[in-house]
């Protein structure tokens, strides 16, 4: 009896896997088909690459500079989490960043938490508003969240424009 019954249940385990292999097929999920179509639309700065650029995805904004140009404006949004929304800045010229967020709600209290170096080494916090001497060349990493001592975090959008001199 527990011969059969061993038996019958490994003909059933190998029918039902052999049928979920044919069911399976690749589709695209609808965060890739957002991720595909910002890349094709995003602003300055795609050359072959398939990062979005100056648009937010998740709690991340690749930063690009349009060509010939040394400033850029982008439009991000801060969950009440509190997730910090992380800027990736490529630095190749320039010797003085100038930066700042306005929260789209007036009473939301946001400031830039952080820099990372591209050496990796983190200095801050600072202000909704900074200036900081670019030392290093490379991808510089800003931290955007909200100000913690002064007050419970609210979603807000807003707007971060940076400038390189």
């Amino acid at each position: 009896m527990r011969y059969i019954l061993l038996i019958s249940c490994n003909v059933f385990l190998t029918i039902a896997c052999n049928d979920q292999d044919k069911k399976t097929e690749p589709k695209t999920t609808p965060v890739e088909e957002i991720k595909s179509d910002s890349s094709r639309s995003a602003t300055a700065g795609i050359s072959g690459d398939s990062v979005p650029k100056n648009i937010q995805i998740d709690s991340v904004i690749h930063l690009a500079f349009a060509t010939d140009s040394f400033s850029v404006t982008v439009k991000g949004h801060l969950d009440k989490k509190g997730d910090p929304v992380i800027c990736y800045l490529p630095i190749t010229k320039g010797n003085r960043l100038t930066a700042s967020i306005t929260p789209e709600k007036a009473k939301a209290n946001i400031r830039f938490s952080y820099i990372y170096l591209p050496n990796g080494k983190p200095d801050g916090p600072f202000s909704p508003t900074m200036k900081y001497d670019l030392v290093q060349r490379g991808v510089y990493k800003l931290y955007i969240s909200p100000n913690r001592m002064a007050g419970d975090p609210m979603s807000t959008d807003f707007i971060l424009k940076v400038r390189v001199e």
